[in-house]
């Protein structure tokens, strides 16, 4: 299925934050985030958008065979889809954070109750191929020793060569209150990424940049945050991608 338009180690800047344009690529695929068709940026939830981008980037770039691990985000939207194809494995404490679950079971993938950054003995030093998340570290503590935890066990889990690629959600807001969690700058701080840090501004002001419409947040987010959305601001995903040799300085 490889595609040169699709997401890649080599094209990655072009995806450091969600994009209208990105749409194109999610169309006529094999695969279906929350079971509906090919998704429309008017009124799909953002984790659709994350969903789509990060199975692009596998089915482009990590070859059948390979063992992938999904941090966090509960059961799993997108390795249902990758099962036949992969050796997959979610690791999830399940406390709920973030709306997330407190108990699943998958046929799918192997299931670790564990968070990334305990260094759990389940998930094995070099074992991975392939570590993602999609909407599950924006909820990370603002905290500089689980900040550096996390990342050195992402790079302990992946084999020599492998990848990480992250979605995190992130709100666009007038006068300087946008919100990103500070792992990302982190992250950035300490990795040579083939995403681009982008300045806030720069975001705000790109015609071409997709943020949640508020249609699609006073369906779907609205319910659980009892914020109006002109209060809450605009959900939009951060994407940062990079290969486990850029391991934390």
């Amino acid at each position: 299925m490889n595609n040169p338009q699709w997401p890649h180690p080599g094209n990655l800047a072009e995806f450091s934050f969600s994009k209208l344009s990105h749409f194109e690529l999610f169309r006529d695929l094999p695969f279906q985030s929350y079971n509906v068709g090919d998704p429309d940026p008017t009124i799909c939830d953002l984790k659709v958008y994350q969903d789509y981008l990060v199975y692009l980037f596998i089915r482009n770039n990590v070859p059948p065979g390979s063992r992938l691990l999904e941090v966090g985000g509960g059961d799993s939207r997108v390795l249902r889809f990758l099962s036949r194809d992969y050796e997959c494995w979610n690791a999830d404490k399940c406390e709920g954070l973030g709306n997330g679950p407190t108990k699943f079971i998958s046929p799918d993938y192997r299931i670790v109750y564990d968070y990334m950054g305990s260094f759990s003995p389940e998930l094995s030093d070099g074992y991975f191929d392939f570590v993602f998340s999609i909407s599950a570290l924006e909820h990370t503590p603002e905290d500089p020793t689980i900040r550096e935890n996390i990342l050195k066990d992402m790079n302990r889990v992946l084999k020599p060569g492998g990848y990480s690629l992250h979605c995190f959600d992130a709100i666009l807001r007038p006068g300087g209150t946008s919100w990103i969690n500070g792992l990302v700058p982190y992250l950035y701080s300490q990795i040579s990424a083939d995403t681009l840090e982008t300045a806030i501004s720069t975001i705000q002001n790109d015609a071409n940049c997709y943020v949640m419409s508020q249609q699609a947040y006073d369906s779907n987010w609205k319910p659980i945050t009892k914020d109006d959305y002109s209060e809450f601001g605009r959900p939009f995903s951060i994407n940062v991608g990079w290969p486990q040799r850029s391991s934390a300085r």
